[in-house]
């Protein structure tokens, strides 16, 4: 979601209900439970220092490679934050909460029974949609080097997918973790766009021009359900 201007609530529904009953029997109320996931804009903001002299020299070159790097810084930042357990922002309130957050680690190593019990739980919490794997590296790295089973000689992980459900690895999830849900349920809203001022006074009597950049953002689950999250051993 872009463009957003001020706070703003997602609605989410547990669903309506319905029941059997007799030919002239009342109906029953059938309405679920509304409830608001509210989002606001959290601050990512950095400034660079920059010679006038190296933007003089090469100014077109210079400034395309500082927006690809800026995008780039932007984006890592916001997944990282999306997929991590808050560890690396220490007692950051101004941060959006990772979806690992509170999440302790598993005393024992994956096994294809605890990926069983993964998808057990959201198919009873009778989620569906853009159901996948989102994985860090060594989680990875785990799964395709754990057994399925004694006898078979098939891994937990094969090729990019677990027990037929696609599988993302990226650095950006903390530690082992193991994110596995629907990531349609992932609301994640940006406030204007990225936002880059030219200061050329603050540093001027050293000769540099000072960027400053600036963007808004925040994540939440839709449904909290909609996600099973574990950290391995």
């Amino acid at each position: 979601m872009t463009g957003l201007v001020g706070n703003i609530s997602i609605p989410a529904y547990s669903g309506s209900q319905v029941t059997w009953e007799g030919e002239v029997a009342a109906a029953k109320d059938g309405a679920g439970t509304f409830t608001e996931v509210k989002l606001e804009p959290h601050r990512l903001t950095a400034y660079i220092d920059l010679s006038k002299q190296f933007l003089i020299q090469d100014s077109v070159s210079a400034e395309e490679m500082l927006k690809r790097d800026i995008v780039n810084a932007i984006a890592n930042k916001l997944e990282a934050t999306i997929l991590g357990d808050g560890s690396e922002l220490g007692a950051d309130a101004n941060a959006p909460e990772g979806l690992l957050k509170g999440v302790t680690a598993d005393s024992e190593a994956i096994d294809y029974e605890g990926i069983v019990a993964m998808e057990t739980e959201l198919e009873e919490a009778n989620v569906r949609g853009d159901i996948k794997f989102v994985v860090s590296p060594s989680a990875k790295a785990a799964s395709k080097t754990t057994k399925l089973d004694a006898g078979s000689g098939k891994f937990v992980m094969e090729g990019n997918e677990v027990n037929g459900y696609p599988v993302i690895s990226t650095s950006a999830v903390a530690g082992k973790g193991v994110i596995y849900g629907n990531f349609n349920d992932l609301v994640i809203g940006q406030w204007g766009g990225i936002d880059l001022t030219v200061d050329p006074y603050t540093q001027a009597g050293k000769g540099m021009v000072r960027l400053v950049i600036n963007a808004y953002f925040d994540a939440k689950p839709r449904r909290p359900e909609a996600f099973v999250k574990k950290i391995l051993a």
